[in-house]
């Protein structure tokens, strides 16, 4: 092997470093964008349901799932379309939900297999071209179902179903650039344990390697059993080493290889250097505005077992309070719920009284402004987009105190209305849990931006005060 001592130990050294610069930013992006793509594919399948374009799979809870595969996409007939789409969807936004959940952003869990598997995953509709002219079958299903919406008279829906399919065209390609990424390190990862495992031990030279390429490759799979057990075999990857370490070009690709590993420090710096504070803030804004749709569902389905209760409240003291609001000039269409909140400094539960009608009201204009916001060419956020870095975090932290409070009396009612709904209608009752869920994460995420842009500003004023000089 030429070389082979010095190269392997350079490759080595390479290889450690541009496995930490992964794990510090395309890995973490990584994460951020699979998890954007979840936010954004909920919207946009919360946006159907509520259009009557899909309905929703009351067998989803059911699903038991070891991994991410992909839903069927076979071929369907027009009248089935919105069966076949609903549960495809369904199971999707399941399988997203269990990659976020359960696997390991890092370079020891994410092995070429899985990369695979992830990059057949996200391909699975095709939001770079979603059109109705597509050859996938469940990606045409999805274009025409989204296409409709658009054509409708509602123009918030159809602008906050417009906005949620750019997000998951951007995502995607986010993540399949750092699929790529990943994918090349993992390869050259390969090949360097091929090298210290397998060919270390191997008696080889350039004319078996470069000339009998047939026959080394028979005899370099012939010791993976006794070497690396049950790894695969990759005849492609193995061609690589055979012509970096034995061809005539072998110093040249060699050199080649330790350049595109290289790190590139100096340009991560200066993209850190030129990001703007602000665009953290409005990046909580937008996770935040994915909230906006299971908002609305959520309060709906509490004005609905509402309506379940009420119209079985038809007892003697019933009747008797109806009357003496009557007689004594009160409105007979004041309603009003008893919740407990935990109090956040004692955790003990309080009662509060919660007007219902007023709390509807002001739930749905909630979900309205937080869905507007989805909209970037929306006059809310162009005002937010313009606006100063003060204003924007106060506009994102008032939200988030006031969706964190608007969830705890949610989740509140959906309790008391569980406890008190009739036992004849018990199949009418709709709970919001997976909603609650899915704003709970909006909220954490969103959260997380106010922190790292607080941190941020911390950091850039601890430097001024050192008298650093900022770039």
């Amino acid at each position: 092997m030429v070389d082979g001592g010095n190269f392997v130990r350079e490759l080595e050294r390479v290889m450690e470093s541009k496995r930490q610069s992964l794990g510090r930013d395309e890995l973490a992006k990584l994460k951020d964008s699979w998890k954007l793509f979840q936010l954004s594919l909920n919207g946009l399948q919360s946006i159907l349901i509520r259009k009557g374009s899909i309905h929703e799979d009351p067998y989803r809870d059911e699903m038991k799932i070891s991994d991410i595969t992909n839903p069927s996409d076979k071929p369907f007939q027009e009248s089935e379309r919105g069966d076949q789409m609903s549960l495809r969807l369904s199971q999707y936004v399941s399988y997203v939900e269990f990659l976020n959940n359960y696997y390991q952003f890092d370079t020891e869990f994410l092995t070429l297999g899985r990369i695979k598997r992830m990059l057949t995953f996200v391909k699975y509709i095709n939001f770079t071209q979603l059109t109705e002219a597509s050859t996938q079958p469940s990606t045409r299903g999805l274009a025409e179902l989204v296409g409709m919406v658009k054509k409708g008279g509602d123009q918030l829906s159809a602008g906050i179903i417009g906005e949620s399919v750019n997000q998951l065209e951007k995502t995607t390609r986010d993540i399949l650039a750092g699929l790529k990424a990943l994918s090349e390190f993992q390869r050259e990862a390969y090949k360097l344990d091929m090298r210290n495992l397998v060919l270390a031990g191997m008696d080889m030279d350039a004319n078996l390697a470069i000339t009998h390429r047939d026959e080394a490759l028979r005899k370099v799979k012939a010791r993976f059993p006794s070497t690396v057990g049950d790894r695969p075999f990759i005849p492609e990857l193995i061609t690589e080493i055979l012509d970096e370490d034995w061809s005539d070009g072998g110093p040249g690709l060699r050199e080649a290889l330790l350049g595109k590993l290289a790190v590139a420090t100096a340009k991560k710096k200066e993209t850190r250097d030129a990001k703007s504070h602000k665009v953290i803030l409005i990046d909580g804004i937008r996770i935040l505005a994915g909230a906006g749709s299971q908002v609305e569902d959520a309060i709906t389905k509490l004005a609905a077992n509402s309506a379940v209760i009420e119209s079985a409240d038809h007892g003697i003291m019933a009747q008797i309070r109806k009357l003496l609001q009557k007689f004594f000039g009160g409105s007979t269409t004041k309603l009003e719920y008893e919740i407990f909140l935990p109090d956040p400094l004692t955790g003990e539960k309080k009662g509060e009284d919660i007007p219902f009608v007023e709390f509807v009201e002001d739930g749905t204009r909630k979900s309205r402004l937080l869905s507007s916001l989805l909209q970037r060419s929306g006059p809310t956020m162009q005002r937010l987009e313009t606006a100063g870095d003060e204003h924007v975090f106060k506009f994102l932290e008032r939200n988030l105190e006031e969706l964190q409070l608007l969830v705890k009396r949610m989740n509140a009612l959906d309790d008391h209305f569980k406890a008190v709904f009739p036992g004849e209608e018990k199949g009418k009752f709709k709970g919001i849990k997976a909603e609650i869920t899915t704003i709970k994460n909006c909220i954490i995420k969103a959260n997380q931006k106010r922190h790292e842009y607080h941190a941020q500003v911390e950091e850039e004023e601890q430097l001024r005060r050192l008298g650093a000089k900022l770039e």
